[in-house]
């Protein structure tokens, strides 16, 4: 079955970690992280790397904390989002806000009072979601702010998924996310022409009725002779599978600690794709413990724990850099229990 989020780890294993996921079928993206871009030529035209054109599908970035490996890429991608009409959300944990403004506010926009970016800052606490505004006709001053009880751990809510956010710990508050679909509407090509209906825009349609539930609606199709107002719930008999929708988690920068983990299986259990930093071989787990971040082993146990279908590891310390294969076989021991 076909998925709905192309996801891709863009510096690889070793480096900043960053994740794109591509959102099919429409005209956007998410990242999680934004640490410094490696350039595609360090890759040797492999497919790992983003492009100018991946940059600019971005509806919104998920930063877990503001370490420099994991937020100093935000400048690349103003730098190449700038010109667009389209509005960024950014979202961090507690102080996000003004480190954004700070980023921002260190360049001069006396030029920029036609451009219409807008870019929405959220600062994840405990409790509370602040979102504030600043657009670059103001030169990026915030327009306005304003504070929401945060209900529960979702926050980002789009018609086909949702993102939800714990609070880690990482020596700071360290956020982990988990992108969740809605349901996975699938539709069944070879039957299309067997029921009496031809492909066309209206399949789009049919799959955002039925993510929000509105089966008893009914739908302009095409079909051999012409244009037909059909009832969606007749439809969906015909050419629809729906089943549970994709999940990833991303995991990065956290201590192996009871607390951590409790919150992280609250939200990941059952993740389809697990990025999860590896940044130690078990044997330096005390230093690892010490200094916030997981080993190899540990990595393997969480993703084993939350019953993961794939463990993609990212961030692995440069002393590691010439043993790939050690971190990645002592994750896979630690998934076999």
């Amino acid at each position: 079955m076909r998925p709905s989020f192309i996801s891709k780890l863009v510096n690889g294993h070793l480096f900043d970690p960053i994740v794109h996921i591509r959102i099919l079928n429409e005209r956007g993206a998410i990242m999680f992280d934004c640490g410094r871009f490696l350039s595609l030529a360090a890759f040797g035209g492999a497919d790992d790397g983003l492009t100018n054109r991946e940059i600019l599908l971005l509806n919104a970035i998920f930063i877990s904390h503001a370490h420099m490996d994991h937020f100093m890429g935000i400048d690349h991608v103003l730098r190449i989002i700038l010109h667009r009409e389209d509005p960024l959300h950014i979202y961090g944990p507690e102080g996000i806000t003004d480190k954004v403004l700070s980023k921002l506010h260190a360049y001069t926009w006396n030029l920029t009072e036609e451009y219409m970016l807008e870019i929405y800052i959220h600062e994840i606490r405990a409790d509370t979601i602040i979102t504030s505004k600043t657009s670059a006709r103001t030169g990026f001053n915030v327009a306005d702010e304003k504070r929401a009880l945060r209900e529960g751990n979702i926050i980002s809510q789009e018609p086909r998924y949702t993102v939800e956010a714990v609070i880690l710990e990482h020596n700071t508050p360290c956020l982990g996310f988990v992108m969740k679909e809605h349901l996975h509407v699938n539709i069944k090509g070879d039957m299309l022409l067997k029921k009496g209906y031809l492909a066309g825009p209206w399949i789009g349609r049919l799959k955002e009725l039925v993510l929000t539930g509105a089966i008893d609606t009914h739908l302009k199709v095409d079909t051999p002779s012409g244009v037909c107002d059909l009832l969606v719930e007749d439809i969906i008999k015909d050419i629809v599978i729906v089943s549970p929708g994709q999940k990833i988690a991303y995991i990065t920068d956290i201590r192996y600690s009871k607390d951590n983990l409790k919150k992280i299986m609250d939200v990941a259990s059952g993740t389809d794709i697990l990025f999860i930093e590896a940044f130690y071989l078990d044997e330096l787990r005390d230093q690892a413990y010490k200094k916030g971040h997981l080993t190899a082993a540990q990595a393997g146990r969480i993703a084993q724990m939350m019953g993961a279908k794939k463990v993609i590891p990212m961030h692995i310390s440069p002393r590691y850099h010439s043993q790939v294969d050690s971190i990645t076989k002592e994750i896979s021991i630690a998934r076999r229990g």
